[in-house]
């Protein structure tokens, strides 16, 4: 039997996941042959694009951060965007990625050319606007949810003489100082823009149509002992960042719809309130407050966006928006107010899954179409949809932990992806993987039940962007971020259809596994094992999968943390 060719893979968005994927490519599973393009001019993702005065992050920095990579120099618990750049541009560098990230080409499409089992990727040259190609064997979206602004149109828009800019696309060669602004929106990005503009601004008035549930916001700065404990001392790190996780994900009770988790929401929901009455002026507090459950919308951590609301020169206005003029704003109710410079602070296209790639199935149809008869975006685990073979999508539908850190998601995400796409390609065990139709659907049912009983919250009336036009969430993970790990810890072969390769895949893993050095690690136990296997192989895929697999979840429990056996 020949040889299929060696295999090749194009990842699309260099953010965290994006990073993530690399590193796992290129320092376990020892492959070199990817390239990452990112339509940025540098990685970050989402902490490139955000650079709006005040951005920053509400999950703990020493949870958000790599696995693989900790950093003991985290200048304070909830660190802002320019330090959070700067350790991913680190980490890609510590690792020796960047020869393998193309910035500053965006991915127009892709199609699936059954007649060669590859990808054809359309890119396009930000720079030059020149269209080319590539192929591959595998594609793998690393977009994000994060990445495309939403898209708002308000009447008169194009009318204003002023400015108009999205938080994520922040003009800073305007100078705002002394400048009348507004800013639309009451996200997380507005409570952080408003503080962080309004010392410099004449008058910033903010215009939100609902509240939001507040809480206190401790951000102390580390001192020099912890940052030398965190270095040094084995394992303090890691308690540490342990902790934040099971503190963070002991949250999903919050949201939960059973007499206990209500009860529990109701004392946080309490204590928010106090904190809310306590830190805003009272001419707000009959608006300030929400109506609708904790967690129906994403809580903001204040950034002492409370606080500002007692400066002189800024205003909350509780409406949404009628017209925009050449001069200004006019309110619902008719308040008309002259701006110079108008902020959307309106949040990004988190639904809309890959909407800047027309991607095409072995079917010919492209994945928006099929996704429309499924009442919007489905994936299996969030990963791999029916129809689009070699193709795995990072933080994709039914990912998002609602109460813990994205970058613990991803990777997960990223060893999962190893184990059931990457290492059956390169070993040759299959030349095509995709998941079959029924798993799909049956995954994205059982996700509709449990975000009903465990995730209630999220579909309680406000308006958020978990939910899609069709009224279902396709946005969270229900339950513990642990849980995403457990379900995605021994893969259900069985849920896929792999296509090709060659029988005597298990040697060349083996000798993978020996390169990377990891048999001196397993001893008697490997050479066992392997001859278990030699034993059994008399055709393909005849051995127990589930076993094998088990096995290998062990082999990497017992390697080094520079080594995975996927």
């Amino acid at each position: 039997m020949a040889s299929p060719p060696t295999p090749s893979a194009i990842i699309v968005g260099a953010g965290p996941s994006g990073i993530a994927l690399a590193h796992t490519l290129k320092c376990r599973l020892g492959f070199d042959n990817f390239e990452v393009f990112e339509k940025l001019e540098g990685v970050g993702g989402t902490w490139r694009r955000n650079t709006y005065p005040g951005c920053g992050c509400d999950v703990p920095s020493h949870l958000y951060s790599f696995s693989f990579n900790l950093n003991p120099n985290w200048s304070k618990e909830l660190c802002e965007q320019n330090e959070i750049l700067e350790y991913m541009e680190a980490t890609v560098d510590k690792f020796n990625l960047r020869p393998h990230f193309k910035c500053g080409v965006s991915c127009i499409g892709a199609q699936w050319m059954s007649e060669s089992n590859t990808w054809l990727v359309q890119l396009k040259d930000m720079k030059t606007g020149l269209a080319f190609s590539r192929s591959a064997t595998i594609f793998v979206s690393a977009v994000g949810g994060i990445s495309e602004p939403r898209n708002v149109e308000f009447p008169g828009m194009d009318t204003f003489n002023g400015r108009i800019f999205h938080t994520a696309q922040w003009e800073h060669g305007y100078d705002y100082k002394g400048k009348r602004m507004a800013v639309i929106g009451n996200g997380c990005s507005a409570a952080q823009v408003i503080p962080a503009v309004q010392p410099k601004v004449l008058k910033v008035t903010q215009y939100a149509r609902s509240p939001q549930w507040y809480h206190e916001r401790p951000n102390r700065a580390f001192t020099s002992f912890e940052k030398l404990c965190f270095k040094y001392v084995p394992f303090v790190q890691r308690c540490l960042r342990l902790r934040l996780f099971l503190d963070s994900d002991s949250l999903a009770k919050t949201y939960g719809s059973t007499e206990a988790s209500k009860e529990h929401r109701a004392g946080v929901e309490q204590h928010a309130k106090e904190y809310i009455y306590k830190m805003t002026p009272k001419e707000y507090h009959d608006f300030i407050v929400p109506e609708f459950p904790l967690g129906c919308k994403r809580r903001i951590f204040d950034p002492d966006y409370l606080k500002t609301l007692h400066c002189k020169n800024v205003e909350l206005i509780p409406e949404g928006i009628k017209r925009i003029d050449p001069t200004g704003i006019v309110s619902d109710s008719g308040i008309h107010e002259e701006f110079d410079v108008i902020v959307l602070a309106t949040g990004f296209q988190v639904q809309n899954f890959l909407a800047t790639i027309e991607l095409v199935g072995k079917n010919g149809e492209k994945i928006h179409r099929q996704w429309d008869k499924h009442r919007g975006a489905q994936a299996y685990l969030g990963t791999y949809v029916h129809n689009f073979p070699n193709f795995a999508i990072l933080f994709g539908p039914n990912t998002f932990p609602a109460h813990n850190s994205v970058i613990y998601s991803s990777e997960v995400q990223v060893e999962y992806i190893a184990k059931t796409l990457f290492a059956p390609i390169i070993d040759h065990r299959a030349r095509t993987i995709e998941v079959k139709a029924a798993a799909e659907e049956q995954f994205a049912v059982e996700m509709d039940e449990q975000l009903k009983l465990s995730g209630a919250v999220f579909s309680a009336g406000c308006s958020n962007w978990y939910i899609n036009s069709a009224g279902r969430n396709s946005a969270s993970w229900p339950g513990k971020a642990a849980h995403f790990w457990y379900a995605t810890w021994v893969p259900q072969w069985k849920s896929y259809t792999l296509s090709g390769g060659d029988y005597t895949w298990f040697l060349r893993r083996l000798y993978r596994y020996a390169k990377a050095g990891a048999m001196s690690k397993l001893g008697v136990v490997g050479v066992l094992f392997a001859g278990m296997i030699m034993a059994q192989q008399k055709m393909p895929f005849v051995y127990p999968e589930r076993f094998l697999d088990t096995f290998q979840n062990f082999l990497s429990s017992v390697s080094s943390s520079s080594v995975r056996l996927v």
